[in-house]
C-alpha cells in the first residue's frame, strides 16, 4: 500500500480535483439568480466520481483490457434501446431516468470504445482499408445511435478517436484523401437527412451571428460579451452582469468559460489553461509498459484536449454551439464520472510501470 501511494500522481489526481471543485464554485455563480441546486448536484456527483475512480483504479489494468468489448457491447445494446424506447427528455431520447437520478449513458460509451480501439491498433502498423473501415465501424456504431437520440455533442466527440488514430498510426494517403472524400459526403447526407432544423441554425448562426442576434445567434453573442466584458481581472465573483441577470444562457454547462472570463477575467482563463496543461503534460509524458496502454493513454487525453479545445472555441465564436462541455469543469454527472473513471484507467497504469 506504502508502494501504491509513493508512485501514485498525487499532482495530476490534485489537478483534477481542483478543476472539479473550481466548477462546482462557477456552477453556484451560474446558477445564484434563482438559488438553483445545480450546485449541490454536482457535489454529490463528484463524491460518485472520486467513488467511481477509486474503485476502478483498484482493478487490474488485464481486467479492464480484457473487459472492455464486453462493456462496449453492452453500452451499444442501451444505446440502441434508448432509441427505441427511451422517454425524450429536454428534447432527446440520451438520459435514462430512475427517479431523481439521470444518467447520460452516451459519456460512458468513450472509455470501453478508447479501450477496444487500442486493443485493435496493437495487431497492426500501418493502417491499411481492412483496418481503417474496422476502425471505422468501432467509432461509427455508437456514434450514429448517438445522432438518432439525437446528441450531436457527444457523437462529434467521439468522431475525434479517428483524427488521433490517424495521428497515432501510419496510414496510406490514399486511404486518407478517400476517407476525408467520405467524410464531406457523409457531412451532406447528414445536413439533409439527420440534422435537426435547430441543429441547422446553430452551424448557420455561427457564420454570422450578427445576422440572428434574436435568435439563434444569441448565445454566441452573449458568451463574446461576457468574456469581453470581464477584462484581465474581471468584474468579481457574482457581480457577473451576463450571468447573474441570466443573458447568457447555459452558462453553467456549455458556456462556463464565459462566466470565468466574466466574474473573473482572462487571467483566471489563463489559469485554467495552464492547469489543463500540466495535466495533459504529465499524462503524455512518461514511459508505457505496452502499445496498448500507449495508445489508450494517447486516444482518451487526445479527446479530453478535443473537447476542452472545442468548447473554449465555442465559447469565444470560432466553433458552432453543439452542447459540448468543459471536461471536469461544466455541470454534468454522467460527464464528470466518466472522465474520473478514464483518468483511474490512466493513473492505474503509471504506478504498475512502477511497480513491475
Amino acid at each position: 500500500m506504502k508502494d501504491y501511494f509513493k508512485y501514485f500522481d498525487k499532482l495530476t489526481f490534485v489537478l483534477l480535483l481542483l478543476l472539479s471543485l473550481i466548477g462546482i464554485v462557477l456552477i453556484f455563480s451560474a446558477g445564484s439568480p434563482l438559488k438553483e441546486s445545480d450546485y449541490i448536484k454536482q457535489m454529490v456527483w463528484l463524491f460518485v466520481s472520486l467513488a467511481g475512480f477509486f474503485i476502478v483504479f483498484s482493478l487490474k489494468i488485464d481486467f479492464v483490457f480484457r473487459n472492455a468489448l464486453t462493456v462496449y457491447l453492452g453500452l451499444l445494446f442501451i444505446l440502441a434501446l434508448q432509441v427505441v424506447a427511451g422517454r425524450i427528455s429536454a428534447g432527446t431520447k440520451s438520459w435514462f431516468r430512475l427517479g431523481a437520478v439521470g444518467m447520460q449513458f452516451s459519456e460512458f460509451v468513450k472509455i470501453p470504445l478508447a479501450l477496444v480501439l487500442a486493443k485493435t491498433m496493437v495487431r497492426f502498423q500501418q493502417v491499411t482499408w481492412k483496418t481503417f473501415i474496422l476502425l471505422i465501424l468501432l467509432v461509427a456504431g455508437p456514434v450514429c445511435l448517438i445522432i438518432l437520440q439525437p446528441d450531436l455533442g457527444v457523437s462529434f466527440i467521439l468522431c475525434s478517436f479517428i483524427p488521433i488514430i490517424i495521428l497515432l498510426k501510419k496510414i496510406r494517403p490514399l486511404i486518407l484523401i478517400t476517407s476525408l472524400i467520405l467524410a464531406l459526403l457523409c457531412g451532406a447526407i447528414g445536413w439533409n437527412s439527420l440534422l435537426k432544423d435547430y441543429q441547422k441554425n446553430r452551424i448557420i448562426s455561427f457564420m454570422n451571428p450578427s445576422k440572428y442576434k434574436t435568435s439563434i445567434g444569441y448565445q454566441i453573442i452573449q458568451s463574446k460579451i461576457a468574456i469581453g466584458s470581464g477584462g484581465l481581472s474581471g468584474k468579481g465573483y457574482l457581480k457577473g452582469s451576463q450571468s447573474q441577470y441570466q443573458f447568457l444562457p447555459a452558462r453553467h454547462t456549455d458556456f462556463i468559460i464565459s462566466v470565468i472570463g466574466e466574474e473573473l477575467g482572462f487571467i483566471s482563463i489563463a489559469v485554467l489553461f495552464f492547469i489543463f496543461f500540466i495535466i495533459f503534460y504529465r499524462q503524455f509524458k512518461f514511459n508505457f509498459q505496452s502499445d496498448e496502454e500507449f495508445y489508450f493513454i494517447y486516444l482518451f487525453n487526445g479527446l479530453i484536449l478535443f473537447q476542452f479545445l472545442i468548447n473554449v472555441a465555442m465559447a469565444i465564436g470560432l466553433f458552432p454551439v453543439l452542447g459540448i462541455s468543459l471536461p471536469f469543469v461544466s455541470y454534468g454527472g454522467s460527464s464528470l464520472l466518466s472522465f474520473y473513471i478514464g483518468e483511474a484507467i490512466i493513473l492505474r497504469i503509471k504506478i504498475n510501470n512502477y511497480l513491475t
